[in-house]
């Protein structure tokens, strides 16, 4: 009787240390999700932009640039100055890798943010003007659960 408690106290044992083995996997799992998570939702941002989808596009920005370009305007000043202005059907895009910032301000008063990964996204051009390049500040934070778009106010001079 004493060897059978035994061993089952072994096995229970074990039977812990994987549970916590499997735990710590998991948050270890969920972690490095997030970066990529981050990065896709810029990709699908630019995208779609590639595609002109730009009321589509309009729906991955975080409230608070929704709220400084409603989507009427965003859709018109979009498709405007970079496809009309321009010349450009369309557009390739570069990101490079994202870093994880834990406070971050879209403008010197704005609001701060947490948990923000920072991207520089670099979109090529070949108009009617030749071909030209545009570099961008992306940043990307949940809003209610679902990464959003930020880009940067802040006066760089």
């Amino acid at each position: 009787m004493h060897h059978y408690r035994r061993i089952k106290r072994k096995q229970l044992m074990a039977i812990c240390l994987l549970i916590m083995l499997l735990l710590c996997l998991f948050a270890l799992l969920l972690k490095s999700a997030s970066p990529n998570q981050s990065k896709k939702t810029v990709e699908d941002f630019y995208t779609l932009e590639q595609k002109g989808e730009f009321a589509t596009s309009w729906g991955l920005l975080h409230k608070d640039l929704q709220a400084r370009f409603p989507l009427k305007d965003y859709v018109t000043d979009r498709s405007h100055v970079f496809m009309g202005h321009f010349g450009a059907d369309s557009f390739s895009f570069e990101i490079e890798k994202g870093e994880k910032q834990k406070k971050w301000r879209a403008g010197p008063n704005g609001q701060t943010y947490k948990d923000v990964y920072s991207y520089t996204v670099k979109q090529n051009y070949q108009g009617k003007y030749g071909r030209f390049s545009f570099v961008q500040y992306v940043y990307v934070t949940k809003e209610k659960g679902e990464w959003r778009i930020l880009w940067d106010y802040r006066n760089q001079g």
